[in-house]
């Protein structure tokens, strides 16, 4: 059973982890910024709905709130660039494995 505690215990952390790695944020803010503008150049060239959807949420995440952000960008970037979807799955789980680690030592 998950104790509610222990979760917002754990993105507490996850978040004061972010926020205290300044080089770390700004990482994810660039990776945030260039699938920001990717999803708008795809938007222009399809006219999609949903890269559309995509740009409004990663943009209204990005200033309420941050920790979203990378995730929506990383399920835009998806099946569309692999180098991006790499970099965006290290960006997310370095912290998520650093935290774990430093909670089960």
């Amino acid at each position: 059973m998950i104790n509610s505690y222990s979760y917002l215990n754990g993105v507490f952390y996850l978040s004061q982890l972010l926020l205290s790695n300044f080089l770390f944020t700004l990482a994810l803010l660039v990776y945030v910024i260039v699938s920001l503008v990717d999803m708008w150049k795809s938007y222009t060239r399809t006219s999609s709905k949903s890269d559309f959807l995509f740009f409004i949420l990663t943009l209204v995440t990005l200033f309420v709130g941050f920790l979203v952000s990378p995730f929506l960008a990383l399920a835009f970037q998806w099946k569309r660039s692999r180098a991006k979807r790499i970099i965006g799955i290290l960006l997310i789980a370095v912290p998520l494995g650093l935290s774990l680690l430093s909670r089960f030592l």
